[in-house]
């Protein structure tokens, strides 16, 4: 009763439940989202590097987006699923992942920066811009999934 049938479904009784989509964890808006805001932001930085006359690719700035959005996707992936099972401990997963960002600078990209024996800012800035962005967006989200709980 109160569902729409295009055939009789009396005959399925009290034990027939209404088929209801699967829950998808990671919705399109989000990621849609993401790809917006790393597309604007890395726009953006490349427009004042071309603006200030500096290198535009010469401290692996393609690599940072490119890792900082799939770890950031696939952080925020994670927070939902663990969101879903155990609430208690998204917080260890937010702040490990924020500790698992810092081991990829360390690994990746620090020896490059570290070879000519000097850290420049503009180094420093295109490993953190994307970083913070990121971070960000989890942030965001996350905070705005927890308010509905």
């Amino acid at each position: 009763f109160g569902t729409f049938c295009f055939w009789n479904c009396s005959h399925l009784g009290p034990y027939s439940k209404p088929i209801e989509k699967p829950k998808r964890l990671l919705k399109f808006n989000t990621i849609l989202l993401f790809v917006l805001v790393y597309g604007v932001v890395m726009f953006l930085h490349l427009g004042l590097l071309i603006l200030f006359d500096l290198p535009i690719w010469a401290h692996q700035l393609l690599l940072s987006y490119q890792l900082n959005f799939v770890l950031a996707c696939s952080i925020m992936w994670a927070l939902f699923r663990v969101l879903e099972k155990n609430k208690e401990q998204v917080y260890l997963l937010f702040m490990g992942s924020s500790l698992l960002k810092f081991i990829l600078f360390f690994i990746v990209f620090y020896p490059g920066y570290k070879a000519d024996g000097i850290i420049q800012k503009i180094e420093v800035l295109t490993f953190f811009v994307p970083y913070f962005v990121g971070l960000s967006l989890e942030t965001g989200i996350l905070v705005q999934k927890l308010n509905k709980i």
